[in-house]
């Protein structure tokens, strides 16, 4: 395919080796894209190959074929988006040695990490079609929990029997807390109907999934990777200290968010941030399928939030790695393992240019409801109008005023909270940009329902469209 010779165009055209500081990402949140790092050529052939039977395999070789000619950016015009998990789970048995290994030389060789450091078991195979085709997927096919998963976690255990003994007490700790209702986490209810390939990621922290402290991610940009359906980072953002709703375990609300960072990226690029940057998914509103892969690297012995609903304990250790040895996992009980952020906090940011009033009256389309005095709408500045059955957001544009739903279409997540600059507000919840001009967005599914704004006599009217 193009995409493979592209980058083995780039490694031989690329031969200094990036400049990564690692103690950077760790207490500041910086970020980085490489184009040169280990591997690069040999692996990214290795996952477009996986990828193309996998789909022979599991669809035909014809459409195999069609996906080679197209790129996997192409992947949702043939493919299934039934069988999807299908793909991602036939992808991690062919690639999960291969991966672990890899990231293992991208620590060692391009983040400089010295000494041992540590390979979370967890990888992530992240295929999103774009939003209007995945919201139409039918009954999803999920594949068994890997026979191999589970021989390997049992060869492990009998090389370690801590690992065995922990496993059974975890089992009966999340039962017991389910049986309990103390866990408050449920995505289903956050996501309502949506297919779960049609889902997001929301802004959140990784910490408190029960990720560790100190982690360094690497997301990876396998194909179709673009501003409409990337990683969106706040780095801004960086040691703020903020709260999360525990039933989604994302961003709460009445947070203000600085200024998305929408990462773009060519295909075979490497995105290194840490993830305790607040960070989310933008919905895929783009043509294109978006394929990348995620690991996660730890410079230290892992340590975890003992506040999360469940944590990510199994790792590999680069000495392990290092010699191939993939049957054997390193496990770091949390509560033996518990610590704090190392990162030094930071004064929270205030939301900027947004003004909020609360009305005790009601939006209707048979009469005009007064919300503040003309003069407090600035050029520049959203206004937050809170009614009694409406939520409404307000923009000067010249000699005109917008008014439109605060709640965004997609989710339902209040835009009161998310950036703008003169042209859009950014959803704080899955990245989309609205117009602030019309309230449209790049996705025909997502436009902000718009209110009728008026000025008169030195105040601001409300009303319903007929």
């Amino acid at each position: 395919m193009s995409e493979i010779r592209e980058v083995e165009k780039a490694d031989m055209l690329t031969t200094a080796k990036p400049e990564v500081d690692v103690p950077a990402i760790l207490s500041e949140g910086a970020y980085y894209i490489l184009d040169d790092y280990a591997l690069r050529a040999e692996m990214y052939a290795k996952v477009v190959t996986a990828f193309l039977d996998g789909v022979a395999q599991l669809e035909s070789a014809s459409c195999a074929k069609k996906v080679e000619e197209g790129g996997l950016g192409q992947l949702h015009k043939h493919f299934p988006v039934e069988k999807i998990h299908l793909l991602e789970s036939f992808l991690h048995n062919r690639l999960r040695n291969d991966l672990y290994y890899w990231s293992y030389k991208v620590g060692r060789e391009n983040l400089d990490l010295k000494g041992t450091f540590y390979l979370d078991h967890l990888i992530m195979l992240r295929i999103h079609y774009p939003f209007l085709v995945a919201r139409e997927a039918g009954e999803v096919i999920d594949p068994p929990y890997p026979l191999t998963e589970r021989l390997g976690l049992a060869i492990s255990a009998l090389k370690n029997w801590r690992l065995l003994g922990h496993y059974f007490k975890k089992r009966k700790d999340k039962k017991l807390a389910e049986k309990n209702k103390t866990i408050a986490y449920d995505a289903i209810s956050y996501h309502g109907n949506l297919p779960v390939p049609a889902r997001a990621h929301a802004a959140h922290v990784d910490t408190w999934y029960g990720h560790s402290y100190d982690g360094v991610n690497l997301w990876w940009s396998i194909q179709g990777v673009n501003e409409d359906n990337t990683v969106i980072l706040y780095p801004d953002m960086f040691g703020q200290k903020v709260d999360y709703n525990p039933v989604s375990m994302y961003l709460a609300e009445g947070i203000p968010v600085t200024r998305p960072v929408k990462v773009a990226m060519k295909p075979g690029q490497l995105l290194v941030f840490n993830p305790e940057t607040l960070h989310g998914t933008q919905v895929n509103i783009s043509d294109e399928t978006r394929v990348a892969i995620t690991t996660r690297l730890n410079p230290h012995t892992p340590r975890f939030n003992s506040d999360a609903p469940f944590n990510f304990e199994h790792w590999y250790s680069s000495d392990d790695l290092a010699k191939k040895k993939f049957s054997k996992i390193s496990v770091f009980p949390a509560k033996k393992h518990h610590g704090e952020p190392s990162i030094v906090e930071r004064p929270a940011i205030k939301a900027e240019r947004t003004v909020k009033i609360k009305c005790a009256g009601r939006l209707s389309a048979d009469e005009a409801v007064e919300v503040c005095q003309a003069a407090d709408l600035r050029a520049g500045e959203k206004m937050s109008v809170t009614l009694e059955n409406a939520k409404v957001l307000l923009w000067r544009d010249g000699d005109e005023i917008r008014a439109y739903s605060r709640i965004c279409p997609h989710l339902g997540v209040d835009l009161e909270d998310g950036y703008h600059d003169d042209a859009q507000i950014f959803c704080p919840g899955h990245g989309i940009a609205y117009a602030l001009r019309d309230g449209s967005s790049k996705c025909a599914a997502f436009k902000l329902r718009q209110f009728k704004a008026y000025e008169e006599g030195g105040a601001l009217y409300l009303q319903k469209n007929n």
